[in-house]
């Protein structure tokens, strides 16, 4: 049986695509809509990447939107490698990430997820260092390389995607057989669960423009119902800056704005 047979039988009433039976990348479509969805989920594999390319490919080709521009993520690891390659081409591609409330993202995991210019962290998010896969044979020559090379491809990920050193310390430091569990708290002072700064400055200009006022009435407006509109956001039906659209400034915005802040 080759590829395109068993990619064939992976087709599912024609609503979801599942691009290999036994890998990870679902495409579906979103509820009874014209959007769609990708999912990536169970381990991370060296096919997961291509088969990704391919269902953002198929989006484009038949000019499908992606529900909240959003890739979803439950998966509790696997190739390191292949999850920072997942990441580059999510940020390149200007993609938000989203784990949900139910949902786990550890280990190879949250390398995807701090590619997304946008990541909604809702679920388990968990931390540790790489090691030798079960099936490498380990070199005690090449061990000092192996970590030395690992912990400096780390540190140039974490540069390129912005990942504050807070983050970078537990991924760095955290024992290979065991998780570091993110809390709630440190999700949005570590922002994992955050924005790209520079894509969401050019955010607040082209949503102010899309509504004709003034940035800064905009930026009053997300920042005073940013916990309202997270609620909408952590449902999977629409980000916190389309709610934000639909919303007024309240009028005690300096007291919500400390509240948020503190």
């Amino acid at each position: 049986m080759n590829l395109k047979t068993i990619k064939q039988l992976c087709l599912l009433g024609g609503l979801v695509i599942s691009f290999n039976c036994s890998a990870s990348v679902t495409l579906a479509r979103y509820k009874n809509t014209s959007e769609v969805t990708i999912t990536i989920d169970h381990q991370i594999i060296e096919e997961d990447l291509i088969e990704f390319k391919n269902a953002l490919a198929k989006i484009e080709t038949e000019k499908k939107v992606l529900h909240m521009n959003s890739v979803q993520l439950n998966s509790r690891g696997g190739s390191g490698a292949v999850g920072r390659k997942i990441g580059y081409f999510i940020k390149n591609k200007g993609l938000y990430t989203f784990v949900g409330p139910k949902s786990k993202c550890n280990s190879a995991c949250v390398f995807i997820l701090m590619g997304g210019v946008v990541r909604y962290a809702f679920g388990e998010i968990g931390v540790h260092r790489s090691t030798f896969t079960a099936d490498d044979k380990v070199d005690d020559d090449k061990t000092e390389e192996y970590v030395r090379g690992d912990n400096k491809v780390t540190k140039a990920y974490a540069e390129m995607m912005d990942i504050t050193n807070p983050l970078l310390d537990a991924m760095l430091n955290t024992e290979s057989w065991r998780i570091r569990l993110i809390t709630e708290k440190e999700k949005r002072e570590w922002q994992v669960m955050g924005t790209d700064r520079v894509y969401e400055e050019r955010l607040f200009t082209s949503i102010a423009n899309e509504l004709k006022i003034p940035r800064n009435d905009y930026i009053q407006i997300f920042s005073t119902n940013y916990e309202d509109c997270l609620e909408d956001a952590k449902k999977f039906e629409r980000t916190a800056y389309e709610c934000a659209k639909t919303k007024k400034v309240k009028i005690n915005y300096w007291k919500v704005l400390k509240l948020l802040i503190n």
